[in-house]
Protein backbone atom coordinates (compact mmCIF):
# COMPACT_ATOMS: atom_id res chain seq x y z
CA UNK A 1 0.00 0.00 0.00
CA UNK A 2 1.06 3.59 -0.63
CA UNK A 3 -0.80 5.21 2.22
CA UNK A 4 1.89 7.81 2.85
CA UNK A 5 0.51 9.68 -0.19
CA UNK A 6 -3.07 9.55 1.10
CA UNK A 7 -4.70 12.38 3.04
CA UNK A 8 -8.16 12.59 4.59
CA UNK A 9 -10.99 15.08 4.76
CA UNK A 10 -11.72 16.77 8.06
CA UNK A 11 -14.78 14.59 8.68
CA UNK A 12 -13.06 11.25 8.13
CA UNK A 13 -13.30 9.53 11.50
CA UNK A 14 -11.71 6.34 12.81
CA UNK A 15 -14.56 4.17 11.53
CA UNK A 16 -14.36 5.63 8.01
CA UNK A 17 -10.61 5.00 7.94
CA UNK A 18 -11.22 1.43 9.10
CA UNK A 19 -13.71 0.87 6.26
CA UNK A 20 -11.24 2.29 3.74
CA UNK A 21 -8.57 -0.07 5.05
CA UNK A 22 -11.02 -2.96 4.83
CA UNK A 23 -11.45 -2.26 1.11
CA UNK A 24 -7.73 -2.71 0.55
CA UNK A 25 -7.65 -5.83 2.71
CA UNK A 26 -10.65 -7.43 0.96
CA UNK A 27 -9.45 -7.33 -2.64
CA UNK A 28 -9.68 -11.15 -2.84
CA UNK A 29 -12.98 -11.46 -0.97
CA UNK A 30 -15.97 -9.93 -2.79
CA UNK A 31 -18.37 -10.48 0.12
CA UNK A 32 -16.15 -8.51 2.51
CA UNK A 33 -15.55 -5.90 -0.15
CA UNK A 34 -19.28 -5.42 -0.73
CA UNK A 35 -19.85 -5.08 3.00
CA UNK A 36 -17.15 -2.42 3.36
CA UNK A 37 -18.48 -0.47 0.39
CA UNK A 38 -22.04 -0.56 1.77
CA UNK A 39 -20.74 0.69 5.13
CA UNK A 40 -18.88 3.52 3.41
CA UNK A 41 -22.08 4.47 1.61
CA UNK A 42 -23.92 4.69 4.93
CA UNK A 43 -21.16 6.83 6.42
CA UNK A 44 -21.14 9.16 3.43
CA UNK A 45 -24.93 9.33 3.54
CA UNK A 46 -24.82 10.30 7.20
CA UNK A 47 -22.34 13.07 6.36
CA UNK A 48 -24.63 14.27 3.54
CA UNK A 49 -27.42 14.91 5.99
CA UNK A 50 -25.61 18.04 7.15
CA UNK A 51 -26.12 19.52 3.67
CA UNK A 52 -29.64 18.29 2.91
CA UNK A 53 -32.97 19.93 3.58
CA UNK A 54 -35.39 17.43 5.10
CA UNK A 55 -38.16 19.01 3.02
CA UNK A 56 -36.52 18.75 -0.41
CA UNK A 57 -36.60 15.59 -2.53
CA UNK A 58 -33.28 13.96 -3.40
CA UNK A 59 -32.05 12.10 -6.48
CA UNK A 60 -29.18 9.65 -5.88
CA UNK A 61 -27.43 8.79 -9.16
CA UNK A 62 -24.81 6.07 -9.61
CA UNK A 63 -23.31 3.62 -12.04
CA UNK A 64 -24.80 0.11 -12.16
CA UNK A 65 -21.76 -1.39 -10.42
CA UNK A 66 -22.05 1.04 -7.49
CA UNK A 67 -25.82 0.78 -7.12
CA UNK A 68 -26.22 -2.12 -4.69
CA UNK A 69 -23.47 -1.23 -2.26
CA UNK A 70 -22.12 2.32 -2.17
CA UNK A 71 -25.26 3.99 -3.57
CA UNK A 72 -27.64 1.79 -1.56
CA UNK A 73 -25.75 2.69 1.59
CA UNK A 74 -26.19 6.38 0.80
CA UNK A 75 -29.89 5.88 0.01
CA UNK A 76 -30.49 3.94 3.24
CA UNK A 77 -28.86 6.64 5.36
CA UNK A 78 -30.64 9.53 3.66
CA UNK A 79 -34.08 7.95 3.24
CA UNK A 80 -34.20 7.04 6.92
CA UNK A 81 -33.53 10.58 8.06
CA UNK A 82 -35.48 12.96 5.81
CA UNK A 83 -39.20 13.32 5.23
CA UNK A 84 -38.96 13.97 1.49
CA UNK A 85 -38.77 11.40 -1.30
CA UNK A 86 -35.45 9.85 -2.35
CA UNK A 87 -35.31 8.84 -6.03
CA UNK A 88 -32.74 6.69 -7.82
CA UNK A 89 -30.99 6.96 -11.19
CA UNK A 90 -28.69 4.16 -12.37
CA UNK A 91 -26.46 4.27 -15.45
CA UNK A 92 -24.75 1.47 -17.34
CA UNK A 93 -21.66 3.28 -18.65
CA UNK A 94 -19.33 1.75 -21.23
CA UNK A 95 -16.08 3.11 -19.81
CA UNK A 96 -13.00 2.74 -21.99
CA UNK A 97 -9.64 4.37 -22.64
CA UNK A 98 -9.01 6.14 -25.95
CA UNK A 99 -5.58 7.61 -25.21
CA UNK A 100 -4.15 10.95 -26.20
CA UNK A 101 -5.57 14.14 -24.74
CA UNK A 102 -9.09 12.67 -24.52
CA UNK A 103 -8.12 9.97 -22.01
CA UNK A 104 -11.35 8.02 -21.62
CA UNK A 105 -15.02 7.99 -22.56
CA UNK A 106 -18.02 6.59 -20.71
CA UNK A 107 -21.16 6.75 -22.88
CA UNK A 108 -24.42 5.64 -21.28
CA UNK A 109 -25.75 2.46 -22.89
CA UNK A 110 -28.66 1.75 -20.54
CA UNK A 111 -30.28 3.73 -17.77
CA UNK A 112 -32.92 3.50 -15.07
CA UNK A 113 -34.62 6.72 -14.02
CA UNK A 114 -37.13 6.30 -11.24
CA UNK A 115 -40.41 8.06 -12.11
CA UNK A 116 -40.42 11.49 -10.50
CA UNK A 117 -36.61 11.78 -10.58
CA UNK A 118 -36.79 15.12 -12.39
CA UNK A 119 -38.69 16.73 -9.48
CA UNK A 120 -35.72 16.36 -7.12
CA UNK A 121 -34.20 19.57 -5.77
CA UNK A 122 -30.96 17.98 -4.58
CA UNK A 123 -28.83 15.84 -6.88
CA UNK A 124 -26.36 13.40 -5.31
CA UNK A 125 -23.90 11.72 -7.70
CA UNK A 126 -22.21 8.68 -6.17
CA UNK A 127 -19.00 7.05 -7.45
CA UNK A 128 -16.74 4.49 -5.76
CA UNK A 129 -13.60 6.37 -6.78
CA UNK A 130 -13.16 9.55 -8.80
CA UNK A 131 -9.99 9.41 -10.86
CA UNK A 132 -10.71 11.91 -13.60
CA UNK A 133 -14.03 13.44 -14.55
CA UNK A 134 -15.26 11.10 -17.31
CA UNK A 135 -18.01 8.98 -15.73
CA UNK A 136 -19.31 11.62 -13.31
CA UNK A 137 -19.29 14.23 -16.08
CA UNK A 138 -21.24 11.96 -18.46
CA UNK A 139 -23.90 11.10 -15.90
CA UNK A 140 -24.22 14.69 -14.73
CA UNK A 141 -24.71 15.90 -18.28
CA UNK A 142 -27.54 13.40 -18.68
CA UNK A 143 -29.34 14.78 -15.62
CA UNK A 144 -28.71 18.49 -15.19
CA UNK A 145 -30.95 19.65 -18.04
CA UNK A 146 -33.93 17.75 -16.60
CA UNK A 147 -33.26 18.06 -12.87
CA UNK A 148 -33.47 21.65 -11.66
CA UNK A 149 -31.37 20.99 -8.58
CA UNK A 150 -30.56 23.70 -6.07
CA UNK A 151 -27.35 21.88 -5.17
CA UNK A 152 -25.29 19.02 -6.56
CA UNK A 153 -23.33 16.80 -4.19
CA UNK A 154 -20.49 14.69 -5.65
CA UNK A 155 -19.87 11.78 -3.31
CA UNK A 156 -17.07 9.17 -3.21
CA UNK A 157 -15.02 7.32 -0.60
CA UNK A 158 -11.80 8.12 -2.51
CA UNK A 159 -10.86 10.83 -4.99
CA UNK A 160 -7.66 11.74 -6.81
CA UNK A 161 -6.10 15.05 -5.78
CA UNK A 162 -6.89 16.67 -9.17
CA UNK A 163 -10.40 15.33 -9.64
CA UNK A 164 -12.30 18.27 -8.15
CA UNK A 165 -10.58 20.82 -10.36
CA UNK A 166 -10.90 18.57 -13.41
CA UNK A 167 -14.62 18.10 -12.92
CA UNK A 168 -15.36 21.76 -12.26
CA UNK A 169 -13.67 22.90 -15.45
CA UNK A 170 -15.94 20.61 -17.51
CA UNK A 171 -19.02 22.68 -16.63
CA UNK A 172 -20.08 26.32 -16.89
CA UNK A 173 -19.77 28.28 -13.66
CA UNK A 174 -23.55 28.43 -13.19
CA UNK A 175 -23.46 24.62 -12.79
CA UNK A 176 -20.11 24.12 -11.03
CA UNK A 177 -21.08 26.72 -8.40
CA UNK A 178 -23.70 24.21 -7.23
CA UNK A 179 -21.09 21.50 -6.62
CA UNK A 180 -20.13 20.28 -3.18
CA UNK A 181 -17.74 17.36 -2.73
CA UNK A 182 -18.10 14.79 0.02
CA UNK A 183 -15.27 12.26 0.32
CA UNK A 184 -13.05 10.56 2.86
CA UNK A 185 -9.62 9.99 1.24
CA UNK A 186 -7.54 11.94 -1.27
CA UNK A 187 -4.84 9.99 -3.12
CA UNK A 188 -1.97 11.53 -5.06
CA UNK A 189 -0.84 8.67 -7.28
CA UNK A 190 -2.19 7.12 -10.48
CA UNK A 191 -1.03 4.06 -12.37
CA UNK A 192 0.70 5.32 -15.51
CA UNK A 193 -0.85 2.65 -17.75
CA UNK A 194 -4.36 2.11 -16.37
CA UNK A 195 -5.02 5.51 -14.85
CA UNK A 196 -6.20 3.83 -11.64
CA UNK A 197 -5.83 5.84 -8.46
CA UNK A 198 -3.34 4.30 -6.01
CA UNK A 199 -4.06 2.86 -3.51
CA UNK A 200 -7.56 4.04 -4.40
CA UNK A 201 -10.15 1.38 -3.70
CA UNK A 202 -7.86 -1.54 -4.48
CA UNK A 203 -8.24 -1.89 -8.25
CA UNK A 204 -11.07 -2.36 -10.76
CA UNK A 205 -14.41 -2.18 -8.98
CA UNK A 206 -16.03 -4.79 -11.27
CA UNK A 207 -13.65 -7.56 -10.24
CA UNK A 208 -13.51 -6.46 -6.62
CA UNK A 209 -17.30 -6.78 -6.33
CA UNK A 210 -17.25 -10.16 -8.06
CA UNK A 211 -18.98 -8.85 -11.19
CA UNK A 212 -16.16 -9.85 -13.52
CA UNK A 213 -16.85 -7.33 -16.27
CA UNK A 214 -18.55 -3.99 -16.64
CA UNK A 215 -22.31 -4.40 -16.11
CA UNK A 216 -22.93 -3.00 -19.60
CA UNK A 217 -21.20 -6.10 -21.01
CA UNK A 218 -23.44 -8.53 -19.14
CA UNK A 219 -27.10 -8.87 -18.20
CA UNK A 220 -26.40 -7.58 -14.69
CA UNK A 221 -29.31 -5.71 -13.10
CA UNK A 222 -28.68 -4.24 -9.63
CA UNK A 223 -31.03 -5.22 -6.83
CA UNK A 224 -31.66 -1.50 -6.27
CA UNK A 225 -33.28 -1.39 -9.71
CA UNK A 226 -34.92 -4.83 -9.66
CA UNK A 227 -36.81 -4.21 -6.44
CA UNK A 228 -38.43 -1.10 -7.93
CA UNK A 229 -40.45 -3.43 -10.14
CA UNK A 230 -41.59 -5.83 -7.41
Amino acid sequence: MTLELRSYSDYTDVYAKACLSKLLEAVDCPSDYKSAMKDLGKLLGARLLRDLSTEKSVLVASTAEDADYLASGVVDAVAGAISSRVYSAVFWNNHYQVGGSIGSLAPIVHQYLEPGYNTAKTLVVVKSVISGSCVVRTNLLRLIEEVDADNILIVAPVIHKNSIANLKKEFPKRVSDKFSFVYFAVDEMKDAETGEVKPGIGGQIYQLLGLGMQPVQTSFIPELVARKFI
